[in-house]
């Protein structure tokens, strides 16, 4: 008891700096075969087709109105039709209560999603202060976003449309004057129980007691502070791996204070992959752009990382070294052969076991006041040949740029159509080169951050459409989803 009193205290301090300011074995034992190429295996944002008769979306990090970081929940119908949606809501499982009895409050909110358009949604809550969970319920061809802000400033990420055995974050941190946040969330009507790693760049690989055999009753949410086992550590992965029943997990990042920070929520990859791409990125001059690779196999990888430049320049691949169990970073502005303040794509593969990947931006100091001024998120995992993509919501205001890398051997012909797949009057077909980014921006035309839009593609791509206000490109990205 005097343990969980604790960890809500951390947590709540955690909330109010966000408003003011066996071990080898568990690693190694559920992480499955590499995947391949340009194949999204074990994706939890793909999206059910429309004839579908109802799907679930789970979304968890954000927190009530009251809160550090409240959270809206983004409904975007890619249909051509109006679909029915059902949001319930659960907050944080505090000590001495009920495990259902968040879930029984929470009133259920029922919404109408536009023909190719997009609702935003404010979940009700019990504890308005609290972290919550949210359940969408709706028809098919419908995706589920989840936008945070703050005063750090705000990201938007993907809910996710089914639970896992396993969840993996390549990097966090616990530096920065900020706070680093698990959220474990049980949707279904079985109890479940995970163990929870961490590959740490100060001491290692960590199981602290307190993370082992954490139980996730049914319909509930469990968070953990992770700064409680790893204090000012700059790079913290985490590892969720199930004993019992499955959950859904994110993490919810905070960096700096107003002005010179930011905040991150991401959703954590169900499995590792041998390729990652990030379409579009900027090396800004004074700012940072850093990779980090989380191996957590047994085995050590060797990642070729190819570098796409603007218009067919030529940059040969860069080779990393990924140590079994470890984490790597790539720090863009120490590679020479990638041009500073120019647009350019990475992707990562991996020749040995599957990795996971993620981007941390940060903006050079004295950049407009556009918050946030830092961001990270996760890499696009494979490639796909048809892509759903929402529209920024408040607070982002719209499109910094879209970017598109064709991950094939050959030309890939694309097309962009309005949110219910129409193309779009005076559409052309665009022509993409492999390895070089389509990028399309600063500040492109609609349908780009004004409307939600679908990507079709003859060969497999992975997209990136990068929002505003950011103080630097990349720092919030609105996230895209694939269909069954």
């Amino acid at each position: 008891m005097r343990a969980s009193v604790r960890r809500i205290l951390v947590l709540a301090l955690l909330l109010a700096a966000l408003v003011g300011g066996g071990v080898a074995d568990r690693l190694v034992s559920r992480t499955g075969p590499p995947a391949s190429p340009s194949a999204l295996t074990g994706t939890v944002t793909a999206v059910a087709p429309v004839r579908a008769e109802s799907s679930g979306w789970y979304c968890t990090g954000g927190t009530g109105a009251q809160g550090g970081a409240p959270a809206t929940v983004v409904l975007t119908n890619f249909g051509a039709r109006p679909q029915r949606a059902t949001l319930s809501t659960v907050t944080a499982l505090s000590s001495g209560s009920a495990p259902s009895a968040a879930a029984e409050a929470a009133p259920a909110q029922r919404v109408v999603i536009p023909a190719g358009g997009q609702v935003s949604v404010t979940p009700s809550q019990v504890g308005q202060g609290a972290l919550a969970a949210a359940v969408v319920v709706d028809g098919g061809g419908v995706t589920v976003s989840e936008t945070v802000s703050s005063p750090l400033g705000w990201s938007m990420a993907p809910c996710a449309s089914s639970t896992a055995a396993q969840w993996y974050f390549a990097h966090g941190t616990t530096t920065q004057g900020g706070g680093l946040v698990l959220c474990l969330f049980n949707p279904g009507s079985t109890d479940a129980t995970v163990d929870v790693s961490l590959v740490t760049s100060t001491a290692g690989v960590l199981a602290p007691p307190a993370y082992q055999g954490v139980d996730v009753p049914a319909h509930t949410l469990v968070t953990e502070n992770v700064g409680d086992h790893v204090a000012q550590d700059p790079s913290v992965a985490t590892v969720v791996s199930s004993l019992s029943g499955t959950v859904v997990a994110s993490e919810l990042q905070s960096f700096g204070s107003p002005g010179n920070g930011g905040i991150a929520l991401t959703l954590g990859a169900p499995s590792p992959q041998a390729e990652w791409s990030f379409p579009q990125n900027t090396d800004v001059t004074g700012g940072s752009v850093v990779f980090h690779v989380l191996n957590p196999s047994s085995r050590a990888a060797t990642v070729s990382v190819a570098i796409g430049l603007p218009k067919g320049a030529a940059a040969a691949p860069l080779s990393l070294s990924v140590p079994a169990q470890s984490t790597t970073t790539l720090q863009a502005q120490d590679v020479t052969r990638i041009p500073a303040n120019t647009p350019y794509a990475l992707t990562f593969v991996s020749k040995g076991p599957p990795i996971v990947v993620a981007r941390q931006v940060t903006s050079p100091s004295g950049a407009p006041a556009s918050q946030p001024a830092q961001g990270e998120v996760p890499g696009v995992a494979g490639g796909d040949t048809r892509w759903l993509v929402p529209a920024p919501t408040s607070p982002g205001s719209g499109a910094w740029a879209f970017a598109l890398v064709d991950l094939a051997p050959k030309p890939a012909h694309v097309r962009v159509l309005d949110g219910a797949g129409r193309a779009r009057s005076g559409q052309s077909t665009a022509l993409v080169e492999p390895g070089t980014p389509l990028l399309v921006g600063p500040n492109p035309p609609p349908p780009f951050g004004r409307a939600p839009f679908q990507v079709i593609s003859d060969e497999p791509v992975a997209v990136e459409l990068d929002a505003v206000p950011v103080a630097s490109p990349g720092v919030v990205v609105v996230p895209s989803f694939t269909s069954r």
